[in-house]
């Protein structure tokens, strides 16, 4: 992140001009996609649940099954709709606490997941994602529940973590083949579950991720090596 100076709440002033929080996000987001693997996470995340690479993802029965097992701490709840306090396009929920990981379902939108619904199976997907992002990847930044973290800072790293989160959700669900396949047949019917941000972030990762990978390797790694190198051999003087 490039930004030096808090405008009000919600933008920084950078060299080349006035960020919000949803382009810092966007920016943050392609950073990541340089530096993280995400097919290999998804392949290594469904290896996890016993599952190969040409399976359906079952997120239901992960959600109320596998996750149970595999996370002692670990919560499905459906929420009954007259109890639902988010708005309606929110489906379903991920919180994280020391305690407790708990994903929650709407009830009307846990019973179209059951009867096949791609976009309740979607939304539960992404839920799982979040879990695995944060529980087994070890990627939280810094999401933890604190007062102190400035509302910006915190506003971009939510977004962030909701990229990533529907990116590798992307990569569960559909293989590379599928998405390039309807993109290129005009035909992306993803679009009745999936918003178009999701769907273009995916395609965006699918024909870019082998580019950006290389050119951090190429003008960014070494500079960060390095950076380390002189820190050390500072620290050795001190």
């Amino acid at each position: 992140m490039s930004a030096k100076n808090k405008i009000g709440s919600s933008a920084y002033v950078t060299h080349g001009g006035l960020l919000n929080a949803e382009q810092i996000s966007v920016v943050g987001t392609v950073i990541l996609m340089m530096v993280v693997d995400f097919k290999k996470m998804a392949v290594e995340f469904r290896k996890f649940f016993g599952l190969d690479s040409t399976q359906n993802f079952p997120a239901l029965s992960i959600a109320e099954n596998k996750l149970c097992q595999a996370d002692a701490q670990f919560e499905f709840n459906i929420v009954a709709d007259a109890d639902w306090y988010y708005k309606d396009s929110i489906q379903a929920y991920y919180k994280h606490h020391a305690n407790r990981h708990e994903i929650g379902i709407k009830e009307s939108v846990y019973g179209k997941a059951r009867n096949g619904d791609k976009s309740a199976l979607y939304s539960i997907a992404h839920e799982i994602s979040h879990w695995g992002l944060i529980n087994y990847f070890k990627i939280n930044l810094g999401l933890a529940e604190s007062e102190q973290i400035d509302p910006v800072v915190k506003a971009v790293l939510i977004k962030i973590h909701e990229n990533i989160a529907d990116l590798l959700t992307s990569l569960l669900v559909f293989s590379e083949e599928e998405l390039l396949h309807a993109q290129s047949a005009g035909d992306l019917d993803f679009g009745s579950f999936m918003g178009k941000d999701q769907i273009s972030l995916a395609l965006f990762y699918f024909q870019n991720h082998e580019i950006l990978a290389a050119n951090f390797m190429k003008r960014f790694a070494p500079q960060i090596a390095a950076q380390n190198k002189q820190t050390e051999f500072q620290r050795r003087i001190d």
